[in-house]
């Protein structure tokens, strides 16, 4: 190979290096991976592993003191003791370090196999050392954040805080300034360090549900910690944060409306689910809110969950109309005829106009279970009293109705109320749709008495109806109940 080839091909390799060393910082950041165990007996061991072949291990115990520039250790307690490994491309160094029976320490350097003096060599390697290891484990971390705060405040321990790499320490760290009597920019600054600088979603809500108190303490504050809790991934993680700070909180309307739209990221139902019901019982609602939370809930695809959600906030004190209606709405694509009548039974519980009642008629329309429709209706026309405008929508409701005597047992309902008699006249021509003669003369029947005190066409469309029955004996019972 003549020189210029040797020249290229060295130029080649340092230009390789270099694309290796400008992307390998975040992909070295992605690939460490760090072990902590932590025993009975108070020992405590952190291995980390790097890429390309550097890794190091950290054993200690007891009370360990670093010094303030964190290049060297100066004191640790009675039968506690230290030691650092390191291999790096076949090159092992470790530095092992106790305090004798007098309290001072005793400190000794090994490269490879062979111990060598620790003054000069094996000091030197400490400080160029240590200060990685107490940026990667929780080693000083006390003592650290201690100094740092008193130093640079708040700012400085985020700033140590965001050249870390372990989310376990970066969360130490933070939990050790929260103890502090910060000002509220400072918690602001903490809560955005927590939503941008961790990546683990365990330690991010073990922070945030551990300090809902401070946090949520004023609004901007609150502000802050609602997006920390959006930048959580799991559904689990952010459920459990979300339900935190609707207990312990002072959340405001606007706040919790953004709690429901944070809740719509969550995919698991059941999680979903949990944070809108535990909003509903420990929150009085307005109706934008109420609004808001319905529009998550149609994102819970299961007909369980949803209803549940659904049944708990029709139990709201002094719901008006507008969100009645809203709940109804929210049964489109629950395909349970079983759990879209549980929302319906509690809905007609309550105060309900004429429109409202309206529209559980034309809910129960769209269902195709006999027992569940008639169930339905009963218990609306217990409740309620129809008014002239709800009787098509009953009609069609009924008509629906497959069972003559499931829809039977509904007309004695509906003729315990009074009618106009335009609006008696159709309610006694749609008993036609029975198609039992026994059934049909018996519904025919609950009208009888409304019949006798009604006018003319009442009666004449009673002959009628009557006359559609085959059956000599039921059209002589059904015509003599009005003679």
């Amino acid at each position: 190979m003549n020189q210029l080839s040797k020249f290229l091909a060295a130029l080649l390799l340092k230009l390789i290096l270099l694309l290796l060393l400008l992307t390998g910082n975040s992909a070295e950041a992605q690939r460490r991976s760090t072990s902590v165990n932590v025993q009975d007996n108070g020992k405590t061991t952190v291995s980390v592993r790097n890429p390309f072949g550097s890794n190091f291990q950290v054993e200690y115990r007891g009370d360990i003191k670093l010094s303030d520039d964190d290049t060297d250790i100066v004191s640790i307690s009675r039968g506690g003791y230290m030691e650092i490994k390191r291999s790096a491309f076949g090159s092992r160094r470790r530095i092992f370090i106790e305090p004798n029976d007098s309290g001072q320490l005793i400190k000794k350097y090994y490269v490879g196999g062979s111990q060598k003096s620790f003054d000069p060599e094996g000091k030197k390697w400490l400080a160029e050392i240590l200060l990685e290891v107490v940026r990667t484990t929780t080693l000083g971390s006390e003592q650290r954040v201690n100094r740092i705060y008193k130093k640079r405040g708040t700012h400085g321990v985020l700033r140590e805080v965001d050249i870390m790499e372990s989310n376990h320490v970066k969360a130490r760290y933070i939990k050790l300034l929260l103890k502090k009597d910060l000002k509220n920019a400072d918690v602001i600054s903490t809560l955005h360090a927590i939503g941008d600088g961790i990546d683990s979603d365990h330690h991010r809500a073990d922070i945030l549900k551990g300090n809902t108190s401070k946090f949520l303490n004023t609004e901007g504050s609150t502000t802050a910690f609602i997006y920390a809790a959006s930048e959580i991934n799991s559904d689990h993680h952010k459920a459990e944060v979300l339900k935190k700070s609707m207990r312990d909180g002072s959340i405001k309307g606007n706040q919790l409306k953004t709690l429901f739209i944070i809740a719509r990221d969550i995919d698991s139902d059941h999680h979903k689910s949990s944070v809108l019901q535990t909003a509903l019982k420990d929150h009085s609602l307005s109706s934008e809110n109420l609004k808001v939370l319905t529009g998550t809930a149609k994102g819970i695809d299961s007909d369980h969950h949803r209803a549940e959600v659904l049944k708990a906030a029709l139990n709201q004190e002094n719901l008006p109309p507008s969100s009645v209606h809203t709940f109804i709405s929210a049964l489109d694509g629950v395909s349970s005829d079983y759990h879209r009548a549980s929302v319906l039974l509690k809905s007609v519980g309550g105060d309900m106009d004429a429109s409202t009642i309206s529209h559980v008629l034309k809910a129960v329309s769209r269902m195709d279970s006999d027992s569940h429709q008639a169930n339905v209706l009963k218990k609306l026309l217990q409740e309620h009293k129809l008014s002239s405008g709800n009787v098509d929508d009953l009609i069609t409701a009924l008509d629906r109705i497959n069972s003559d005597s499931q829809k039977a047992d509904v007309y004695k309902y509906v003729a315990k109320s009074s009618y106009p008699d335009s609006e008696l006249i159709k309610l006694i021509k749609s008993t036609k749709s029975i198609n039992s003669d026994y059934h049909m003369a018996v519904s025919l029947l609950r009208f009888s008495t409304a019949v006798k005190s009604a006018g003319s066409d009442v009666k004449e469309a009673y002959r009628q109806t009557c006359n559609s029955l085959s059956s000599d004996s039921h059209y002589r019972r059904a015509i003599n109940g009005v003679q």
